[in-house]
């Protein structure tokens, strides 16, 4: 229900307009709260004011921002009689942060600093005019401002060629951003940024800033949780790209989270992303809303950031000033040739100038938390204290088995070799005839292998290979399994040299407990147990069932001879 008395954070003077709106047009456009919030309502009032200010008339005026309105802007400056659209500059100047603005319809000295200041926050040539035409009003009233405006960086999420450099030089642009990661589009295109564009890049006279953004789209997506792995994996693939030290990553909310709703949201997120970019050498940057974008600076979990005003839709566009501390302002998407671009002016300062000298690192030690975290779903419960080469117990509760797991800095080389999230399975055969013995069925063991979901296994690796082991320790049997990991399907321009270990130990009270498992099928039994424990890699260990494992590990075991 509409409010009309102020309300709990709402402006007195904000109120003031609506009622002075509702005077002038209350016929024509119906009756607006009074409540002191500046919402879409009010916006589209204000500028249906603007119109009527031109001269429209009352069945022509909409209170849409389009492109008659844009060409009967007045321009205003000191001394303008036109009382209307004065007023309108004034309100549009209050609700951009000048709160102690008149509003009575005079063009004063006043006014003339607030306008000039406001061109000097926007980067709106003349920065320091205190005349008042199109570029202004529109930029006051619309979160994208005046789109035909000039700007000297973009964004874009096409591999750039030295032809596309070449292109983008031609139309003005020195500072291009670059998603570090991910795709685009039903087609999966890869977006993410690659040493070879970035030497077309800077060879084409170019910089770059670097955006994270590999999901954001909603609202549930943001937990802190997940800003700690994005952080992890943005910092780990712009150290291999070379990104200098410092250099400002923006972590993407390409969502329009509403006001109440932020700190729960992308504020405990970006609290994630703060730990997760801990000594990584990098600083984190926030894209979104200007609310969003407010709102993280004021929680110091960001220095700089990336305006989305070209949502102008947006609910935390309408009536936000500009934050503090914005390096880039998206303000109209576009494409030149086969690039799809979005048009971003900066800061009158260019505090952020993107980079221009690239030094490839090696990959750190956190990305191998983020390829595990990828791998083994559900196990890892916070990637800041888990540490590589200790071993975790592993929840199964079958009684006198224990299971254990563990990641480990560096890979060896296993018997069974994966390719393309594919495993050697006659490799995989003749390792179960040396550890075990022979297969009396190899065509129903693969079916049991596929069917059981053991392929799972290797279906997030690209390259790699497996090895397992039984042994006895003292009563115990104990058995292993070893997956040695070169390249992964998370951060795949790289090679991540890791392992992944799994060991499971079955103490004599188990097969005192299930004597239907004969003593000379018992290792087969160990080992269908351990390939069923890792083939829940990649989906979630959460809900593993002991029977289950138990019915899985029979059938390998029938089809293993003695």
């Amino acid at each position: 229900m509409a409010a009309f008395s102020l309300v709990s954070g709402g402006s007195a003077k904000v109120r003031s307009m609506q009622q002075y709106l509702n005077s002038r047009f209350s016929n024509n456009i119906g009756i607006l709260p009074c409540d002191g919030i500046y919402q879409r309502d009010t916006n589209t009032a204000l500028i249906y004011a603007l119109q009527r200010a031109e001269g429209m008339t009352a069945d022509v005026a909409n209170g849409v921002y389009g492109q008659k309105t844009i060409d009967n802007s007045p321009v205003l400056s000191e001394g303008s009689t036109d009382a209307d659209a004065v007023r309108v500059l004034q309100y549009g100047l209050l609700v951009n942060g000048f709160a102690d603005i008149p509003t009575d319809g005079k063009f004063t000295s006043v006014v003339g600093d607030a306008v000039a200041a406001f061109s000097t926050m926007m980067n709106l040539e003349p920065t320091t005019g205190r005349v008042a035409g199109n570029r202004v009003i529109k930029g006051l009233l619309t979160s994208n401002g005046d789109t035909t405006r000039d700007s000297i960086a973009c964004d874009t999420s096409k591999q750039l060629t030295s032809a596309d450099v070449a292109l983008l030089r031609k139309y003005g642009f020195s500072i291009v951003g670059r998603y570090l990661t991910g795709s685009v589009g039903n087609a999966f295109t890869p977006k993410n940024l690659t040493t070879t564009e970035i030497k077309a890049i800077t060879d084409g006279g170019m910089s770059v800033f670097p955006i994270y953004q590999d999901g954001g789209a909603e609202v549930e997506y943001f937990t802190e949780t997940q800003g700690v792995l994005d952080a992890m994996t943005a910092a780990s693939t712009a150290r291999v790209l070379g990104f200098p030290n410092n250099t400002i990553i923006y972590f993407a909310c390409d969502v329009d989270i509403q006001e109440g709703n932020i700190d729960a949201t992308i504020t405990a997120y970006m609290r994630g992303v703060n730990s997760g970019l801990l000594k990584s050498g990098y600083r984190a940057g926030i894209y979104g809303t200007r609310n969003v974008c407010a709102h993280i600076l004021k929680a110091g979990f960001a220095v700089r950031c990336f305006v989305s005003d070209m949502s102008t839709g947006y609910s935390g566009n309408l009536g936000y000033a500009m934050p503090t501390n914005w390096s880039f302002d998206q303000f109209v998407e576009y494409s030149i040739g086969s690039i799809p671009v979005d048009q971003v002016a900066t800061d009158v300062k260019i505090s952020d100038p993107g980079a221009k000298v690239f030094t490839p690192g090696t990959l750190p030690e956190a990305s191998k938390k983020v390829v595990a975290n990828d791998l083994l779903n559900g196990l890892i419960n916070n990637l800041i204290t888990f540490e590589l080469g200790k071993e975790y117990p592993l929840p199964v509760q079958t009684p006198h088995v224990e299971a254990f797991w563990s990641v480990n800095s560096s890979a060896g080389k296993g018997a069974v070799h994966i390719s393309k999230g594919g495993f050697d399975k006659i490799a995989l055969h003749s390792a179960v005839e040396d550890q075990i013995g022979k297969l009396n069925n190899p065509v129903a063991f693969d079916e049991a292998l596929d069917k059981y979901g053991i392929v799972k296994l290797g279906a997030k690796v690209d390259e790699g290979s497996f090895n397992v082991a039984i042994k006895t320790n003292g009563y115990n049997l104990e058995v292993s399994l070893t997956l040695n990991i070169i390249k992964a399907k998370k951060l795949s321009n790289v090679d991540v040299n890791m392992s992944i270990a799994w060991r499971v130990v079955f103490t004599p009270l188990f097969w005192y407990d299930h004597p239907e498992i004969a003593p000379a099928r018992q290792k087969s039994y160990a080992f269908g147990a351990v390939l069923d424990l890792s083939s829940y890699m990649g989906t979630s260990y959460a809900g593993v069932e002991s029977a289950a494992i138990l019915a899985v590990a029979v059938v390998i075991m029938a089809l293993i001879a003695i």
